[in-house]
This record gives structure tokens, C-alpha cells and sequence, in this order.
């Protein structure tokens, strides 16, 4: 067992104190400490079901909590897929049918645990969707699995795909159809609503839901804030 040093080890009953880090303390951590560290640093944040079709039709579906607003016109996401291996099946599968689907879930603990169970490495040829009973269909425009039960689900075809520096690839993705389940709002301006039980992941493991604090009115420096 890698026995590199971390801060908090032997600290869980002490009283909390601040903590100043630099990359002569990160590089000697073991990279799993280090992975789960800065993936759960910036805590929850957008988490999803990215869907494809594997050439044989089998429905694939990832976890994705990685992800951009890139443009609203056009519509477009953006999506981080870490540095390659041959276990990258959606990237595979996306580049080879030219579309994929990415859902928003909502949901308590029985919803979280099916959408965590997707990220496991089933075989080839398995669909994670049918492992876990998420009902499907296909997307109207784009030929891709529709999951049933997301509060939110995006058709999109591929637009561009660039590789970074550390060998992260970037996909972007072309929004071509939207749906929306019975509990997301849509105002007059166009501001959309969510379910206050849409899922948020913070790391590889953790899952939470959203909550509105508050909405704002357009800030201008002449005025204090005030609520819409």
C-alpha cells in the first residue's frame, strides 16, 4: 500500500484548522488521494447521463459531471473526457453514430444510487440503462437512448472534439431537441426552473441536491441588490 503522507491523516477528531497546500504537498500524496482531492474541491456541480448506441445498438450510459455551457446560439454543451483509455465506450460510440443524449436527474437516494451504479465498467456489450431498470427510448431527432425519467434531457449531435494539453478531450455538442419532464419551469423571460431534487455530484461519489437561495435582478453599479 502506497504510504505517501496526506495533512489529514490521524486528524479526523481534531478540531478543524486551515490548511495552506502547494504542489510540494499534492505530488507526494497517492494519486487516489490526490484524484478524489481535486475532483471533490469545487464541490457539487452539474452531474448526468451521457447515452449512446454502440454500433450493435446496445444503449451505453456514463456518469458525466464534467461538463460547459459553451453557446446559446447555437445551443451548445461541452464535455470533458479524461485522458484516454480503451474503456472510454461513449467517446467511442459518439464518434462513431455522431450524437449522443445527456440527461439531468432528479431524484432521492434510490435515483442516486442507480445513476452512481452507471459509472461502473460493465462489459461490452451490457447496457448500463437496462442494468439498472432506467426505461428508454429513442430522441425524435437524434439517434441516441432517451432516458424516460430525467428532468431534463438533451439530443445532441457531435460538433467538434479537441484534444488538451494533458490529454483531456473536449467534446462539444450541438443541441438538436430538448425535453423537459412535468416539474421544470419555464418563465416569461426564459429562465428555467428545476426540481430542488436535481442530483449534483461533488467528487466521484457524493451526491446532493440543488436549492435555490435566491434570484437576482440584473446588477448595475448604481443600484443595491434587490430580489426578483
Amino acid at each position: 500500500m502506497d504510504q505517501r503522507p496526506n495533512p489529514w491523516r490521524g486528524r479526523r477528531n481534531e478540531q478543524p484548522s486551515p490548511v495552506n497546500l502547494a504542489a510540494e504537498n499534492w505530488t507526494a500524496w497517492e494519486p487516489r488521494f490526490r484524484a478524489q482531492f481535486f475532483n471533490s474541491l469545487g464541490g457539487p456541480r452539474q452531474m448526468g447521463l451521457l447515452t449512446t448506441f454502440s454500433p450493435a445498438g446496445v444503449a451505453n450510459a456514463a456518469v458525466f459531471n464534467q461538463t460547459l455551457h459553451v453557446s446559446a446560439n447555437p445551443p451548445q454543451l461541452g464535455f470533458l473526457f479524461r485522458p484516454l483509455t480503451a474503456e472510454h465506450q461513449g467517446l467511442r460510440y459518439l464518434r462513431a453514430q455522431g450524437c449522443f443524449g445527456f440527461h439531468l436527474m432528479s431524484g432521492g437516494i434510490d435515483s442516486a444510487a442507480a445513476v452512481h451504479q452507471c459509472s461502473a465498467k460493465y462489459p461490452e456489450g451490457e447496457s448500463e440503462l437496462d442494468a439498472q431498470g432506467l426505461a428508454w427510448t429513442v430522441f425524435d431527432h437524434v439517434g441516441a437512448p432517451w432516458v424516460a425519467a430525467a428532468a431534463v434531457s438533451y439530443g445532441l449531435t457531435l460538433a467538434e472534439e479537441h484534444e488538451l494539453a494533458n490529454g483531456t478531450v473536449l467534446v462539444v455538442g450541438s443541441v438538436a431537441e430538448v425535453h423537459l419532464s412535468d416539474d421544470v419551469l419555464v418563465g416569461d423571460d426564459g429562465f428555467v426552473r428545476l426540481p430542488e431534487d436535481l442530483l449534483l455530484a461533488q467528487g466521484l461519489d457524493s451526491y446532493h441536491h440543488s436549492a435555490s437561495v435566491g434570484r437576482f435582478r440584473y446588477a448595475q453599479p448604481e443600484h443595491k441588490p434587490s430580489l426578483l
